[in-house]
């Protein structure tokens, strides 16, 4: 998924050899922290670059070693890392890279929320994470999550689809296309159908064409549309759609009567809360 939506000037090298140990971690959980790392890395290569997903088993003697989370108890781990050839960070940024709301991008650029997600659902995990980077020179990220034993994980049964989509059609508005991606693997992980459009015109044609749509979900930041501008021509169009709006702004939008709104971050678990209620009240 990496491959197909980083930009054309980054290239993507995966180094995850046969014998990494398997994890205790929510999948769905584990893939979102990935996309928002490769996000950072992409924003942080305008110019282009490599960008380096690897993995390797590693086991902790004592607490507090060098180069690993203070936090991480003695034990085996999986570390997975991404290292970019970016633009880096000086200390003092590093210093609050995991602070929530913190970002260095610009005005709708970022809800400074990345890091700190990642940060929680590896916490979450029982694991750490650490980051080293250099003006110029780069940024690395790595988590530490707990491996499990072989027999464990081949025996415990894979997680029950607690509210399955049956089949229901989304309709996805995004223009990033990474966060475009991995919303749609989750949905499709739920059991839904979707439709991946571009921004609010590509929603729009879709909706004019007829398409058969059960649900839409828009993004509220995106250039040329916002997701208010395309509720409201949606309303024309499709007046009985259930439509929900994922922002990363605390403040609910005016001009959103009769919408459902998902403040970022969010778990999995609420995105198809939000779904299955709309879909019941439609």
């Amino acid at each position: 998924m990496l491959e197909r939506t980083l930009d054309g000037l980054i290239r993507f090298d995966i180094d995850v050899p046969p014998g990494t140990a398997p994890v205790m971690v929510d999948p769905a959980q584990l893939e979102s922290a990935i996309l928002n790392l490769a996000i950072n890395a992409r924003d942080a290569m305008p110019r282009g670059g490599v960008l380096t997903l690897r993995a390797d088993n590693i086991a902790i003697g004592r607490q507090g070693e060098a180069g690993r989370p203070a936090e991480l108890a003695p034990g085996d781990y999986v570390a997975i890392s991404l290292t970019d050839t970016g633009i880096g960070m000086d200390e003092a940024t590093l210093a609050r890279v995991f602070e929530p709301f913190f970002t260095t991008k610009g005005v709708g650029g970022g809800s400074g929320l990345g890091l700190s997600m990642v940060y929680g659902m590896v916490a979450q995990s029982g694991g750490g994470v650490a980051i080293a980077s250099k003006v110029g020179k780069g940024t690395s990220v790595t988590i530490f999550i707990p491996r499990a034993s072989e027999a464990r994980a081949s025996t415990q049964e894979p997680p029950s689809k607690t509210i399955p989509g049956d089949g229901a059609v989304v309709l996805l508005v995004d223009d990033d296309p990474l966060v475009r991606a991995g919303a749609a693997a989750v949905l499709e992980m739920l059991g839904y159908q979707v439709i991946a459009a571009t921004g609010g015109l590509e929603a729009l044609q879709v909706l004019q064409e007829r398409t058969p749509v059960d649900v839409m979900i828009t993004d509220y930041a995106m250039p040329g549309m916002s997701g208010v501008a395309l509720i409201q021509e949606t309303r024309r169009l499709a007046p009985s759609l259930p439509v929900l709006l994922i922002t990363g702004y605390a403040d609910r939008p005016e001009g959103i009567e009769h919408c459902a709104v998902l403040h970022k971050p969010f778990k999995p678990q609420a995105l198809a809360e939000q779904i299955a209620t709309l879909l019941r009240v439609s």
